[in-house]
């Protein structure tokens, strides 16, 4: 199995919290190392052990000897396989209890399945040390029977019996190969069901964008990597004006249209290093690392003069809605600042904006756009 299926995880390690990008790592050596442990299985086993008979005057002695350094080897690989399955199985179990309910049971699922490969692999390992101690011993019997006997005839008898015992050693180890493939393959599946049943978690199914719970995670560590570098961080809060009136009007599915053509100008005028996420029903918030309030005043009026200049009607009708406006609070992170403060002051700037009269953009600058 090649180790390079596994890079495309890479790219989503970066896109999950801390905790769940380590478990999800080692999760990841764990797969790498069950690859590598069936490969190291199907090869030679002169990696373990050697075998050589020498005759002497007194007779034949065979010698066994073991490579301290492959033992080693596979045992940790063996650890590691079981170690990372483990730490994934640890990855699974905190989503079960998050909603959607349907992404629980998908999680939860995923965790059950989990478990049965544990146990394959571990069956799998049990059946291994079992067969390599009775090749052991069988080893350990010729030695003593090749040490007694004196005629070179005899010997051969011997070494017939050990290599049909080394022969059904390696279908056996072949075998436990195949299984272990089969336990990677699994894993592997699990792993991109896993992927699935995290992202959508974190989206909001009308926009596609984040939702609250992405929002709570991505603040958490912009705020945090702020703080640490020293970076600008700016936050944008944005707010249909009069959404309600355009539900009662002209119905829900009218006002689900706005809000998607208002998620499609904001995922053109912002960067793929920014967040956004559905924060209500139609309210958003934009998250700026390594952005200033000026630049980002500058994003939220791009936004506001885009949105408010459509003019949105029924498909079906062509009866006119008209022009939908928004209104936009902007601030920086500072010193000091924690998260919810944070949130507090750029939604205090919404609110100064939609008490200004609405179709503005409000920051802690002396003016404020409209």
């Amino acid at each position: 199995m090649r180790l390079a299926f596994y890079a495309p995880m890479i790219s989503f390690l970066h896109s999950l919290p801390a905790r769940h990008g380590i478990a999800l790592a080692a999760a990841l050596i764990g797969g790498v190392s069950l690859a590598a442990l069936s490969v190291f299985w199907s090869s030679d086993l002169a990696h373990v052990f050697t075998l050589r008979t020498v005759l002497e005057r007194g007779g034949a002695v065979t010698e066994t000897r073991y490579n301290p350094i492959g033992i080693l080897a596979l045992s940790m690989l063996a650890v590691a396989g079981g170690s990372g399955v483990v730490m994934l199985g640890r990855l699974v179990m905190p989503l079960v209890s998050r909603k959607p309910r349907i992404d629980a049971d998908r999680v939860a699922s995923v965790s059950k399945t989990l478990g049965r490969e544990l146990s394959n692999v571990l069956a799998v390992m049990r059946g291994d040390i079992a067969n390599r101690e009775a090749y052991a011993r069988a080893l350990a019997d010729a030695q003593v029977r090749l040490g007694r006997l004196p005629e070179a005839e005899q010997v051969r008898v011997i070494v017939s019996l050990l290599v049909a015992e080394n022969q059904r050693m390696r279908r056996a180890s072949s075998d436990d190969k195949n299984k272990l493939d089969a336990c990677a393959r699994e894993i592997s599946s699990l792993e991109a069901n896993l992927r699935a049943a995290e992202e959508a978690t974190l989206k909001d199914p009308l926009t596609g964008m984040g939702n609250r719970r992405l929002f709570d995670e991505a603040i958490e560590r912009a705020v945090g990597e702020s703080n640490a570098r020293r970076t600008p961080l700016s936050l944008i809060m944005c707010d249909i004006d009069h959404f309600k009136r355009v539900n009662d009007t002209f119905g829900h599915s009218v006002g689900d249209e706005i809000i998607k053509a208002l998620t499609r100008i904001i995922a053109s005028s912002v960067q793929e290093t920014d967040s956004v996420a559905r924060y209500g029903g139609e309210e958003f918030v934009i998250i700026l690392p390594g952005t200033d309030q000026r630049a980002a005043t500058a994003i939220a009026e791009r936004i506001r003069r885009h949105f408010g200049a459509k003019q949105f009607s029924i498909r079906k009708t062509h009866e006119k809605v008209g022009r939908v406006t928004a209104s936009f609070g902007v601030v920086e992170h500072r010193p000091g600042d924690d998260v919810e403060m944070f949130v507090q002051r750029a939604d205090a700037k919404l609110y100064e904006a939609k008490a200004r009269g609405r179709d503005r953009v409000a920051d802690y600058s002396d003016h404020s756009t409209a």
